[in-house]
């Protein structure tokens, strides 16, 4: 008799302590969630994504094997051009052993114009926080209507290369065709040169001329129209020289020596002997460039739009669009940017973008007349 009891006793112990762990694993499953999305905020903050980005935050009770748990569902509306998928998904596979969780699923789904992007985080058995980010496919800046041409061709000419080679990593990871306008007689200009040439892409001088403002800080080798036509044709040989492979040639600066006809006339003459086109800059405009060149008989083109006057890369995507909708209405458009990180990475996010959209990207050489 006395067995039976402490049987029973024991029992009804066990039963305690089983029914008090569930409970126990089930409190800690309703807050497992939160606690979760709490530890990825460095990986949320990493992938540019802010709390203004929260369109929605769903928690859903739920009951599995026996277990009470709670599944977050957090919604994002993210920008297609600054938040990436991809590199997202790799930062939460990264990350999730560390919390003892894993990346369970990973979904895409297109409906009228947006696409979703969709993870769900599994801890145990139990998928407990589901992530869901809303991305607009096509912008809508621009109606299909407003798309005259197309198949519009755009030229990106990138100035300013020989000083570093900071960005020449992100430069080769660019698929599409880029001219690289290279400076003279820089440390790095012969190899940015190099560099180019085994990508592919297309290499032009940008060759120093004078500026009106004298709070421009001046190249050594800047060519000046006081200068006599001797030295001027000097200088121009020596940066010619000192970036091998070019195919033609552009401005760096020079608003006061693009207006001087008979400057420009030296130079444009030279050029054409060296069979090179040239590329104005159009960093004034009253720019003669393009009268001398027709008078020269030398092919010749001028900017439509400056892509990076500014450094934050929100300017540089509206920029973007600006030279698309440019294109489009068109049929053409020819763009300068700079040897900067953040212009790099927008070039890096946006051109595949504009290139699926019908945006046909060519040498500047394609576009010179």
């Amino acid at each position: 008799m006395k067995f039976k009891v402490i049987i029973a006793a024991f029992a009804a112990a066990l039963l305690i302590v089983l029914a008090f762990f569930q409970w126990n694993t089930s409190r800690v499953l309703m807050a497992r969630a939160a606690l979760l999305d709490r530890q990825l905020t460095a990986t949320y903050f990493r992938a540019g994504l802010k709390e203004t980005d929260v369109t929605r935050v769903l928690i859903e009770r739920k009951r599995k094997s026996g277990r009470r748990y709670a599944h977050m569902i957090k919604e994002y509306r993210v920008d297609r051009f600054s938040f990436s998928p991809k590199k997202f998904k790799a930062a939460l596979e990264a990350k999730l052993p560390s919390l003892g969780c894993r990346l369970a699923k990973s979904d895409r789904a297109m409906s009228k114009g947006m696409e979703s992007n969709i993870f769900t985080v599994n801890y145990g058995k139990f998928d407990i926080l589901t992530l869901k980010f809303i991305r607009r496919k096509t912008s809508p800046a621009v109606a299909p209507s407003v798309k005259k041409f197309r198949s519009p061709k755009v030229a990106i000419v990138i100035d300013d290369f020989g000083y570093s080679m900071k960005n020449i990593d992100d430069l080769v990871n660019i698929e599409q065709p880029l001219t690289l306008s290279i400076l003279p007689n820089q440390r790095y200009s012969r190899e940015v040169a190099r560099v180019a040439h085994l990508k592919g892409d297309e290499v032009i001088l940008h060759l120093p001329l004078e500026a009106k403002s004298k709070d421009v800080v001046e190249e050594a080798d800047t060519i000046k129209g006081s200068m006599p036509e001797k030295e001027v044709l000097k200088k121009l040989e020596s940066d010619i020289n000192s970036v091998p492979g070019i195919g033609g040639v552009s401005n760096h600066t020079g608003s006061k020596a693009t207006e001087d006809k008979a400057l420009m006339t030296i130079i444009l003459k030279r050029l054409k002997e060296k069979k090179l086109y040239f590329f104005d800059s159009l960093t004034s405009e009253d720019s003669v460039c393009s009268a001398v060149a027709s008078s020269v008989g030398i092919r010749c083109a001028k900017r439509d739009i400056f892509l990076d006057n500014e450094s934050d890369a929100n300017y540089i995507r509206k920029q973007m669009m600006d030279l698309r909708d440019f294109a489009f209405k068109n049929g053409s458009a020819i763009a300068i940017c700079h040897d900067r990180k953040n212009t790099m990475k927008v070039l890096r996010q946006m051109l595949p973008e504009l290139e699926s959209e019908g945006i046909d990207f060519v040498y500047l050489s394609e576009m010179v007349k």
